[in-house]
């Protein structure tokens, strides 16, 4: 038949069997639900002292007529929540202290988590934040939010991806602010008529071959005559290699800017 628990008289009564017992509210100090090796639960009920000092341990198993108390973490916070409420319904002054099960606190997902509350005068918490904010996709980046009197904040960040040198997809955008001030570069022109170099370190090196007829040469490649060519290092503050430039049958225009 098992083990009956329930509330008689405002005094909480157990069946076992042809044994029955009951148990003043009054006597309780409190209650609390447990887990043994095997996983199973109970409920366990400490006295007050001077009266019964040793614990009375109700298995969930053995209980047959409290359909909500199963044998599971949920099912023992049930049972002592009942237990708390016929104490509760007795008188006030019987309120007992009450300890449900304690699962892991935010470290399951929601639903196997225990929700906490933070009381509004609570002290600054340090918080250790896993998952990544912003450097993932919205869905699975911790979303942040500043209050809206919050003073000045520091933020201190890594950006592990590219700036601007991947695909969009895997690069991270980058906003220039409107008054942002650009560095000032110099600019270059010369006609040389023999063979020399650009050297490295310019951002952009332009070849125009301005001879009526005579071919120049630019990196070893012909220029004919009214053709022109240019080099330009592209991304912010790339900068080109050596270029070496024969003029000395022609006349070359070359425009550098470093």
């Amino acid at each position: 038949m098992g083990i009956q628990v329930s509330d008689s008289h405002n005094q909480l009564k157990i069946e076992n069997g042809s044994k029955v017992e009951y148990y003043k509210y009054a006597t309780v100090k409190s209650l609390s639900a447990v887990s043994d090796s095997n996983g199973d639960f109970s409920v366990i009920i400490n006295f007050i002292a001077n009266d019964k000092n040793n614990a009375l341990v109700l298995k969930l198993t053995d209980i047959t007529n409290q359909g909500t108390w199963v044998n599971t973490g949920a099912g023992a916070n049930t049972a002592v929540d009942d237990i708390s409420g016929w104490a509760r319904a007795d008188t006030p002054a019987n309120q007992v202290t009450v300890t449900g099960w304690t699962g892991p606190l935010g470290q399951k997902v929601m639903a196997s988590s225990i929700p906490v509350v933070v009381a509004s005068d609570q002290t600054s918490l340090d918080v250790d934040i896993k998952r990544p904010i912003g450097v993932k996709t919205q869905a699975n980046s911790v979303p942040v939010t500043i209050a809206s009197d919050e003073g000045a904040i520091a933020v201190s960040a890594t950006i592990a991806s590219p700036l601007g040198q991947a695909a969009e997809a895997a690069s991270v955008p980058v906003v220039i602010a409107s008054d942002q001030t650009g560095a000032a570069r110099t600019t270059g022109i010369s006609r040389p008529t023999g063979s020399g170099t650009v050297a490295s370190g310019a951002y952009s090196v332009s070849f125009a071959n301005v001879h009526a007829s005579a071919n120049s040469t630019v990196k070893s490649v012909t220029l004919k005559p009214g053709e022109t060519i240019s080099f330009d290092a592209g991304a912010v503050n790339n900068t080109l290699d050596a270029i070496a430039y024969d003029a000395s049958s022609s006349e070359l225009l070359i425009i550098t800017i470093t």
